[in-house]
């Protein structure tokens, strides 16, 4: 195999594992627009666990001070009562006295309550708000997904052809050639072969001695660059195929 078919065999496999990098990315990453629609949809649903954590929290809370309000609502209208059927001052100073602490007790419970009831209003409404998502909403988003789905089927199905002509050029470029290829790109992966850039390494912009440039273009031996180490070509003389 002469260098030129070598470097023609090195050039294809550098186009197809960079080709199959970014089928993998296209296949695994979803566009900004559907990760958004994802993102906007799962704060929706942390947001409406929230707001039922909060609901079951204000909802056990009212449970246990109702009962408690009731009990102080009770015991004032006992003191009001013994208020009235006081024979002396004493007595009437003890029972006032009383009736404060559980006036103060039982309003203390009833703003609480009041507060919990329309903290309750507020986070039903935010849950019934929360929990619908609108019909344009879904609409977008399935289609977002849809699409994507499509893009992910389409790149399936040539990074498979994609894995087939990776085979088809390593059988052609032979055992001895591929492993150093292989040795190449574990050290300079995932650019091992770049094209020369003018009279620079396109890779690390490093320029190029001219007896090197005039050697990658004669192509007698496969050349690498001075600066970086990964194998040089000429992109005139190996122009993407169309």
């Amino acid at each position: 195999m002469t260098a030129r078919d070598q470097l023609a065999g090195y050039v294809a496999l550098q186009r197809l594992l960079t080709r199959r990098a970014a089928l993998k990315r296209e296949r695994d990453t979803p566009p900004e627009a559907l990760a958004a629609l994802r993102t906007q949809f799962s704060e929706r649903h942390e947001k409406l666990e929230a707001a039922r954590v909060r609901r079951d929290a204000l909802a056990a809370e009212q449970a246990a001070l109702q009962p408690e309000a009731d009990a102080l609502r009770e015991e004032r209208e006992h003191f009001r009562k013994q208020k009235s059927h006081v024979t002396n001052m004493k007595q009437l100073s003890a029972v006032v006295s009383e009736l404060d602490h559980v006036e103060t007790q039982f309003k203390a419970k009833e703003d609480r309550l009041l507060e919990i009831l329309q903290e309750l209003e507020s986070t039903d409404a935010a849950i019934a708000t929360l929990g619908e998502e609108s019909p344009e909403e879904k609409a977008l988003r399935e289609q977002a997904e849809a699409a994507w789905e499509q893009l992910r089927q389409a790149s399936e199905g040539e990074l498979a052809a994609l894995e087939t002509e990776l085979r088809a050029v390593q059988t052609r470029l032979g055992d001895k050639a591929m492993e150093r290829f292989k040795k190449l790109w574990v050290s300079r992966k995932p650019n091992a072969v770049v094209p020369m850039d003018g009279t620079a390494c396109s890779a690390c912009h490093g320029d190029l001695r001219p007896s090197l440039v005039q050697l990658v273009r004669t192509v007698e031996e496969l050349q690498t660059c001075d600066h970086c180490r990964r194998l040089l070509y000429d992109p005139e003389q190996f122009p993407p195929s169309a």
